[in-house]
């Protein structure tokens, strides 16, 4: 179950909360969202320093791609703001650890 609401945010099925990505500008937008927060909320979890400037170049490129899918800076706030929805409602289920695993994990295979 838990694994399901963190992919569902990655994948667009968070059980009726988060309306699924419409396009692959949408997903690209969600997918730096989700490495952004990771970031900034998991970096003891993500594996420290190095894995939190990875996160952030993951973050940048996922933005890139979804301005060239056409993202606007609503497209994006959309974005992070469902990513931060999908998390809260992760740690009110589970704890913050395992939220950020599961955000850890499903971003690595999200991005192979």
């Amino acid at each position: 179950m838990k694994r399901l609401i963190i992919s569902g945010f990655l994948a667009g099925s968070l059980a009726g909360c988060v309306e699924p990505p419409a396009s692959p500008m949408e997903a690209a937008a969600r997918k730096a969202a989700a490495a952004e927060l990771t970031a900034k909320q998991c970096a003891g979890f993500a594996g420290g320093y190095e894995s939190v400037r990875k996160l952030r170049h993951d973050a940048n490129q996922n933005i890139a791609t979804a301005r060239r899918l056409g993202a606007t800076d609503a497209t994006i706030a959309k974005a992070r703001a469902d990513v931060r929805m999908a998390f809260d409602m992760q740690v009110a289920f589970s704890t913050p650890q395992q939220a950020c695993n599961m955000m850890v994990g499903e971003l690595a295979w999200a991005t192979g």
